[in-house]
């Protein structure tokens, strides 16, 4: 296993049943948007890559045949399992595997979902084109992910500000970019758009097991952030509390 995986394997092997309660992954707007933009089937059969608490997957188990739900971190599956059957939810099965090595055949899936992962991988343009790859032809590819300015020096710091909450986090692309990756995965970008989340910074922050001094730390360092960072996170005080934006982009490719 690669040493990136592995830190993800920690990372949310740490924090699973969080994210299995986190109303950021739970009713975010995306996941809405998602099923509007996509209208399912029910004669579909459907792959959601690193379906983490198994949060997309169960909005989408509701319209589709059968859906297939992997993700790189046992117990992130285990908790997955668990909110399916509390759901009676029947159609779903899990699996381990690797969004950069997808173990399934070419041309094997009506929808192939994606959702605020991406920024995870160490090769994100590898991820898309194999999701692409097990997408069939004529099928949709449907990203959601966050998002970071076109300027470099603002995409940086925003990118250090969340490894130094969570390791795992690789790197966060402008919009333009991820559509340049779908365009060479063989993905015809249909639709993109982008949205946003505000988060309170320390529940943001816990979910990954920040300490209180690592808290701190973020506070001070958005704070004192460059004036194209605050443009960005738009961060207000409320009390003892500090919210920011968080944006993501949500993108629809069809496989030619």
């Amino acid at each position: 296993m690669s040493e990136s995986n592995a830190v993800i394997r920690k990372q949310f092997g740490a924090h699973a049943a969080d994210y299995a309660t986190s109303a950021t992954h739970a009713q975010g707007a995306s996941l809405a948007r998602l099923i509007e933009l996509t209208d399912p089937q029910n004669n579909w059969t459907m792959l959601d890559v690193s379906t983490g608490a198994g949060h997309t997957a169960f909005t989408f188990a509701l319209y589709v045949a059968k859906i297939i739900a992997v993700d790189l971190t046992p117990e992130m599956l285990e908790q997955a399992r668990k909110l399916a059957q509390e759901r009676k939810i029947k159609n779903i099965e899990f699996r381990e595997a690797d969004a950069q090595q997808l173990p399934f055949t070419n041309n094997e899936f009506d929808l192939v979902t994606n959702r605020i992962a991406l920024h995870h991988y160490a090769d994100a343009r590898k991820a898309i084109t194999e999701m692409a790859r097990v997408c069939k032809v004529g099928g949709v590819v449907a990203l959601v992910d966050n998002i970071v300015p076109p300027d470099k020096v603002t995409a940086g710091w925003i990118n250090h500000f969340e490894k130094m909450r969570d390791p795992s986090h690789n790197w966060c692309y402008p919009l333009p970019r991820l559509e340049a990756m779908f365009a060479d995965a063989g993905l015809k970008v249909e639709h993109s758009e982008k949205l946003k989340k505000e988060i309170e910074l320390d529940a943001w922050a816990e979910r990954m097991g920040a300490s209180a001094d690592l808290k701190k730390e973020l506070r001070t360092r958005l704070d004192d952030a460059p004036q194209e960072v605050l443009e960005w996170f738009m961060p207000r005080h409320d009390g003892k509390k500090i919210f920011f934006l968080l944006r993501e982009a949500i993108i629809l490719g069809r496989k030619e």
